[in-house]
């Protein structure tokens, strides 16, 4: 008898008041920056999307916005310091991760 409740509280104590369940309800849109006249990838482009979520992209014009909602939808916008810039509409996110190529013109 002991040892079921102890099966039982410890079920319960992984079932509620932590996050573990909100991971699977969070998305992540992953994607590149890209010069739309010459197909090169661009470095230190601010980009911005859904729920205020910002980067930076790297050297090989790669970023991640992490944290949003599943469900989140608008646009991740992205300029780069010489005044080109682009943006890419999104869907409703689903939970997981989303690839994307932002064209900066």
């Amino acid at each position: 008898m002991r040892h079921q409740w102890l099966s039982l509280a410890l079920l319960f104590a992984g079932c509620g008041g932590s996050d573990h369940g909100s991971d699977s309800a969070r998305a992540v849109v992953r994607g590149t920056t890209v010069d739309e006249r010459t197909r090169e990838p661009i470095a230190g482009a601010l980009v911005v999307g859904p729920e205020g979520a910002k980067a930076r992209s790297d050297e090989h014009g790669r970023f991640v916005l992490e944290g949003l909602s599943a469900g989140a939808s608008g646009e991740v916008r992205a300029s780069s310091s010489d005044g080109l810039c682009g943006s890419v509409q999104l869907r409703p996110l689903a939970a997981g991760e989303l690839e994307v190529v932002v064209h900066l013109r």
